[in-house]
């Protein structure tokens, strides 16, 4: 199976249709969100006392939480409740200076701030996950209309949660005391998708009221969003390369003789040449379905005593199918047509060319995802003072998630393979005497097929309590204590692999005259599995008369338990013109991890199919302890009214996923259909050790007015044990005898990283130019992040490479215009290329980058009644082509277009 085509996740920042579109509200736990939640109450009022809203507020609120907080934070708030049009929060985030999101099949997935991904997720200032083996939500899963904002704190401070590295990211939703009574806002959405061509549905409501009764005042709070997305997500891809051995031993013989005698027929020997070893193409069609709900219950029988009760559920479903078809001999050599033309790069890497009796492979595959999280939480906060307040605090997380892979295969031989990878858009020309439409051309056929299940869940509660001083240096100290047990079970069948008989009747003839926008030059149709018929699992199975579901092994089933006891103080302090805190946590982490080591042989049968042969397990169990103590200090220097200056140093923490612990790993024969093909197999590092950060972070804030500013902030980070993904070759004998090399991916801490940069924020409204241009504003900020790691390649072009997913340079420019109900917005959002990851397939395990790209977005809304309005939105509007190579620009991996988005929404607000 050619790898390329179940594309991981690119990197894909998108700079804005309209601000975060959320209304305000909700206290949280720690001592910094609290000073958020009531600075941006504040804001909607303007200076002279005209009350503002849309997006003049929603960047008033904004400023007002970062101008105001004890720590650095960055903030995404809105005044209208449903306006905002990102399908998802990863999306929303994309906003704040420094941070760069990660796209999945075009649509933000995860972030990353300040260049690393290793973030804390938090709603209402508690643990949010996703079951999936990682530590964080999974961005893609939540709806934002269930949210009332966003809080980025990129340093640490004692109060709140460890478990990050570049910063905490918390999701506040809305409470029912965030209204004076009765509030009703609703909205729908029609979105089209034209790469797909599909228009797809969305839709939100929310209903909150509170009294005043005989046993004190009671609110409750309902919120309910549906969104349905398609995409469509068109590839090209060229993988591996390998350089031609032209070394001879002592004697003179070629060490390998195949490379020399090639290199002869090219007429390169003596000169370095690099060919490719496969190229194809994908065409994946899929959809999301988010449906979110959120039931908040408030109670305050007196003026010193509040309870919140909540349920907040995410039920996220995602599918895609596709075809994928390619010519690829894997680390087996392949051979060049006699005679033909050959181009090369100064380097000897190869440009274009034919290659004759290429493998070629045809795949038909669908996907599925379910996941589901549901979080019930108990807050109460008690004034028995009026300088003390004590919170209490209780939560409790369950979380699903489900996965099926499926995938039918064909295989047989081309004549001729044509390439030239030296343009934007590779040319890609498979010849077959018999034609790539004839069921005749193909030898044999397969299926394969992987479910998967997750299950977490956390118990957490925490006691907090917070003394304020009236007078003095001393403003107010802080302590508490967090207990938390977090467990995750997964179940994984593995890939079961079905040698099928013959060639199955179900195939369809795929036009392939639209692929990649119609730009690209393609060898014409191809015959594949019915796309029908793949959707369907069961109905699969059925068809290609498979009995069952494969069952679930020992070698796939892993669970992690990790508990942890927390205890802090901090102290905070004021003494003009400085203000800060200073404080310590302490955690004690006890962990334990167990799996299973599975080996299975394949067993030729007398009629020429293949089954699985006998199974050995091994039980593997591995517990650890460790204490974190992380100090940290956050001073601020008001040097006059409107310009302060702030420093923090902090130690930060960063533990190991749960999949990056997961010690399982499975290997399963190859069978005869995958002799040619690199032989991979993947599992965790249950000795990994939590990585170790000392931050220190500087900024520079000038507030020029209520939505006008201009900040910069530098930052440096210093990481111990950093974890990068690392690929090693395994020789593994199975039982019949056959020895065959994995390249086998998992974890290790490397040495050291080092993360440091700096970033530039500017905002304002153009308030002084004459009407109607004073409507106009600007939105700009950029980030500079530099990282040094080792790579996993010792050898070849590139032996040193950034951490993964970080570009050194990231810009946003926003233009706006607000005047009256009109509300106008163009932006751009460019990054700059990043590490994929650090080893990529074959090519002597050079890492993959993301060349750099930028994307283009606009909107614009009217506000027919003050609880009428009507928008228009667009993203992708420049059909943005993404592209990927190995280490060097000559050596193409993949170049892939996704849907252009046009939504028009209607909101109603009273």
């Amino acid at each position: 199976m050619f790898k390329n085509f179940n594309v991981p996740s690119r990197a894909e920042l998108l700079a804005g249709i309209s601000l975060a579109s959320v209304m305000l509200g909700c206290s949280v736990q720690a001592h910094a969100q609290d000073v958020a939640a009531e600075q941006s109450s504040d804001a909607p009022a303007s200076e002279d006392g005209i009350v503002v809203t849309g997006v003049r507020a929603s960047l008033s609120s904004a400023q007002s939480i970062k101008r105001n907080s004890d720590v650095i934070v960055d903030s995404i708030v809105a005044e209208d409740i449903g306006k905002l049009p990102d399908r998802n929060v990863a999306e929303a985030l994309q906003r704040i200076t420094g941070i760069q999101v990660q796209r999945q099949y075009g649509e933000g997935s995860s972030v990353a701030i300040r260049g690393l991904t290793q973030v804390r997720t938090e709603l209402n200032g508690r643990d949010i996950f996703t079951a999936s083996g990682a530590n964080q939500l999974n961005l893609e899963d939540i709806p934002s209309e269930l949210l009332s904002g966003i809080d980025v704190y990129k340093n640490p401070s004692a109060d709140l949660i460890e478990d990050q590295l570049s910063g905490t990211i918390n999701f506040r939703t809305r409470k029912p005391f965030d209204f004076d009574g009765l509030k009703v806002a609703a909205t729908a959405t029609q979105s089209y998708f034209d790469l797909t061509d599909k228009f797809k549905p969305s839709a939100s409501l929310m209903v909150s009221d509170r009294w005043d009764t005989g046993i004190g005042e009671i609110g409750i709070l309902a919120s309910v969003s549906f969104q349905k997305t398609a995409f469509r997500q068109d590839t090209i891809s060229t993988e591996p390369f390998y350089t031609l051995d032209q070394s001879v031993d002592a004697n003179g013989n070629p060490v390998s003789p195949v490379d020399y005698a090639t290199a002869v027929q090219l007429g390169r020997l003596g000169q370095t040449t690099t060919l490719p070893h496969g190229t194809g193409i994908g065409e994946v069609y899929g959809d999301r379905r988010r449906l979110g709900t959120d039931v908040a219950l408030q109670w305050r029988p007196s003026d010193t005593l509040e309870l919140t009760a909540e349920v907040f559920r995410s039920d996220y479903k995602f599918r895609y199918d596709d075809y994928s078809f390619f010519a690829y001999s894997g680390d087996v050599a392949i051979t060049p047509q006699p005679g033909a033309a050959f181009t090369y790069a100064d380097n000897g890497d190869f440009q274009s060319g034919t290659f004759i009796n290429v493998p070629i492979g045809n795949n038909t595959s669908s996907q599925t995802r379910h996941s589901i999280t549901t979080d019930y939480s108990l807050n109460l906060k008690w004034k028995p003072v009026d300088n003390l307040t004590i919170t209490a605090d209780g939560q409790y997380v369950d979380a699903k998630t489900k996965n099926l892979r499926s995938i039918f295969g064909l295989n047989g031989t081309a004549d001729t393979l044509y390439q030239d990878i030296s343009g934007s858009v590779p040319v890609v020309n498979i010849g077959s005497e018999t034609g790539l439409t004839n069921p005749a051309t193909y030898t044999s056929a397969f299926y394969l097929d992987n479910l998967n299940e997750s299950k977490a869940s956390d118990k957490t509660a925490r006691l907090d309590a917070e003394y304020r001083f009236d007078a003095g240096i001393l403003s107010s100290i802080k302590a508490g204590f967090r207990y938390a047990d977090r467990k995750n079970r997964t179940i994984d069948t593995g890939y079961r692999y079905t040698g099928l008989s013959g060639i199955p009747s179900e195939l369809e003839t795929v036009d392939l005259g639209d692929f990649f926008r119609g730009d690209a030059d393609l060898f014409g149709n191809i015959i594949a599995f019915n796309r029908g018929i793949i959707r369907n699992y069961q109905n699969t199975l059925d068809t290609l008369g498979i009995a069952s579901a494969p069952a679930y092994t020992q070698s796939g089933t892993n669970q992690q338990r990790q508990k942890t006891f927390t205890g802090y103080a901090t102290a905070f302090f004021k003494a003009d013109p400085v203000d800060g805190n200073i404080g310590v946590r302490v955690i004690r982490t006890n962990l334990d991890v167990s799996g299973f080591y599975q080996q299975t042989t394949i067993i030729q049968n007398p009629d020429g199919t293949e089954t699985n042969g006998p199974t050995v397990f091994n039980p593997i169990a591995v517990s650890d302890d460790y204490t974190s103590v992380l100090p940290s200090l956050n001073l601020r220097v008001h040097l006059t009214d409107n310009l302060q200056l702030r420093f923090a140093a902090a130690k930060n923490i960063s533990r190991p996923s749960f999949t990056q612990l997961a010690p399982s790993l499975t290997i399963t024969e190859p069978g005869s259909a995958q002799q040619n093909q690199i032989h991979t197999a993947s599992g965790g590092n249950p000795y990994l050790k939590p990585m170790k950060s000392d931050n220190l972070d500087a900024t520079l804030e000038w507030y020029f007015s209520r939505t006008g500013s201009l900040t910069a902030a530098a930052f440096y980070k210093n990481i111990k044990n950093y974890i990068q993904t690392a690929v090693a070759n395994r020789e593994v004998t199975f039982d019949n005898g056959n020895t065959y090399t994995y390249e086998v991916t998992s974890y290790g801490n490397v040495a050291k990283g080092k993360v440091k940069g700096f970033e530039l924020a500017y905002q304002q409204f153009f308030d002084f130019l004459p009407g109607p241009f004073d409507g106009l504003g600007m939105q700009a900020n950029f980030t500079y992040v530099d990282s040094q790691a080792p790579s996993p390649a010792t050898s070849g072009p590139v032996t040193n490479v950034p951490l993964e997913l970080l570009s050194k340079y990231n810009y946003n420019i926003v233009g706006i215009y607000e005047k009256g109900g009109l509300s106008a917005r163009v932006a751009y959002n460019w990054r700059s290329k990043y590490v994929v990851t650090t080893a990529g397939n074959g090519t002597g395990s050079l890492p993959i980058f993301n060349k750099p790209f930028g994307q283009l977005d606009a909107s614009i809304s009217y506000n027919v009644t003050p609880q009428f309005a009507l928008a228009l939105d667009g993203t992708n509007l420049t059909n943005t082509r993404r592209a990927t190579y190995f280490g060097i620009d000559s050596r193409p991996r993949d170049v892939v277009v996704n849907d252009r988005r046009i939504s028009l929404t209607a909101r109603i607000t009273y």
